[in-house]
């Protein structure tokens, strides 16, 4: 049915007078912590591209009840329901494109002016350090991996993608939702330095070499690199579009990144900063590069497929039709066995593990878990893959056999997640991701619990000798 003209315009510019009272009660109440323009101040942004998968009712719970830990306040009493539901449906809505090149960025840049001392923290043994991210908190904590005890912290929001060690372990860089760059001195236990580098981040990368740092944004769209000693912008990309993860390459030295919207990968050389565009048959939403770096295991939303991209050719080599849905290739695993090398992956929404041989590329093994899981996670130590399920059960997959082998349980009815190893495979760290959460440490040799650390929904942790650049 086709409506009158008039009829339109008068829709048009009802929507549009009820939009401008909910944007005053979004000025009103709103804006002084999360920006007139929802770009975030001392709030995160109240943005899509932040908010995330979060729907209107979990939104609609945060502004009535509050958020704890956070100056994030109750509106009950003070938004009507009305004034509530109107709000969750504004912040949803897409937001002006911000203007935020390198004066916006230098205008909120701290570096630290601390002389750099001896190093308190060189009593560790920084190979076996983790980062721990709180999300209850907003922080990351950082832990000997020998004791379990925590030696610092940084307070980070919201973080994405997973903070990156430096090739030389004295530094560390996390990157937060909300664009936010902070650099943490490993040496003398301290935050070093932090500046935004847009309103919405996907990830960041290091440069082989330790001396540039990649930051993929969605908002504004386009990759920043920044000179790692000093913080400083060095060139943006913004006509790339936005980009769903960048990583490095020690071979060859290149940032690699996928562009979102685009059919393609963007090679950016970490020296020259030149840039090169290859294309591939679909956008790439979720990726892993193999240990050996030659190549990209790629994915597109929706696509029921998998295709490898040869790095060093520039070029597609294989599709791999997939019979299990979306899978998560970012969460991968590797481990080598009998000269053959395997990644395991899980699939998103659905309760499988597939096993995928690398060098001949054939799809060994889809096997049923307990449920659906985002991480699966080994070492070369350790005989098992362990997967998580999206239950309060970390399921152990033989590397050998693929079979399940068996299962540990953390505390039952609670949402046991995300795997981590010691850097020498003897325990396994698993995130109990609660409010009233723990961290969960296990003998990967006789598979009992040997600690558990208390933590307010540790949703990952990451060790420096199996996480870098």
């Amino acid at each position: 049915m086709r409506l009158p003209f008039t009829v339109v315009i008068g829709l048009l510019l009802l929507c549009s007078s009820a939009l401008a009272g909910v944007e005053d009660l979004y000025l009103k109440h709103c804006a002084s912590c999360h920006h007139p323009e929802r770009h975030g101040l001392s709030g995160p942004p109240l943005i899509p591209e932040y908010l995330g998968s979060k729907n209107e009712t979990e939104l609609a719970l945060i502004i009535r009840n509050g958020l704890e830990a956070t100056n994030m306040p109750a509106f009950k009493g003070v938004l009507s329901e009305e004034e509530i539901l109107d709000t969750v449906r504004f912040i949803k809505t897409p937001a002006k494109a911000p203007e935020w090149g390198f004066e916006e960025m230098l205008s909120t840049r701290v570096v630290s002016s601390e002389e750099y001392g001896p190093g308190h923290g060189l009593g560790y043994d920084r190979e076996n350090l983790f980062m721990v991210v709180e999300a209850g908190k907003g922080t990351v904590h950082f832990m000997d991996g020998a004791r379990f005890e925590l030696m610092g912290s940084v307070k980070a929001g919201a973080v994405h993608g997973g903070p990156k060690f430096g090739p030389g372990l004295e530094h560390a860089f996390i990157s937060s939702r909300d664009g936010w760059v902070i650099k943490y001195d490993l040496l003398n236990l301290r935050e070093a330095g932090r500046i935004r580098a847009g309103i919405s981040a996907r990830n960041l990368a290091i440069s082989s070499d330790g001396k540039k740092v990649a930051v993929a944004s969605l908002l504004p769209a386009g990759l920043v690199v920044f000179d790692a000693a000093t913080l400083l912008p060095v060139k943006s990309f913004r006509d790339s579009g936005a980009m769903s993860a960048v990583y490095a390459l020690r071979e060859g030295r290149r940032f690699v990144a996928a562009t979102r919207d685009r059919a393609g990968l963007v090679f950016i050389d970490d020296g020259t900063l030149e840039e090169k565009f290859m294309r591939t048959p679909m956008p790439v939403t979720d990726f892993f590069i193999e240990p050996g770096e030659r190549y990209m295991a790629a994915t597109s939303r929706g696509s029921g497929k998998l295709w490898v991209v040869d790095l060093k050719e520039e070029k597609t080599v294989k599709e791999i039709p997939l019979k299990s849905g979306m899978p998560h290739l970012a969460s991968a695993s590797f481990w080598e066995s009998d000269n053959e090398r395997f990644a395991a992956f899980p699939h998103i929404g659905e309760p499988v593990l597939s096993v995928l041989r690398l060098g001949d590329w054939e799809l060994l093994a889809e096997i049923k878990v307990k449920g659906p899981g985002f991480f699966a996670r080994t070492h070369e130590n350790v005989p098992h893959v362990w997967v998580d399920t999206g239950t309060d059960t970390i399921q152990l997959i033989d590397k050998k056999t693929l079979a399940i082998a068996g299962e540990v349980v953390p505390e039952p009815g609670k949402k046991a997640m995300h795997i981590e190893f010691t850097g020498d495979g003897a325990y396994a760290l698993v995130s109990v991701s609660e409010d009233d959460g723990r961290i969960a440490v296990y003998d990967t040799r006789t598979l009992e619990p040997v600690k558990g650390i208390p933590f307010k929904r540790p949703v990952g942790k990451y060790n420096a000798s199996n996480r870098r650049f």
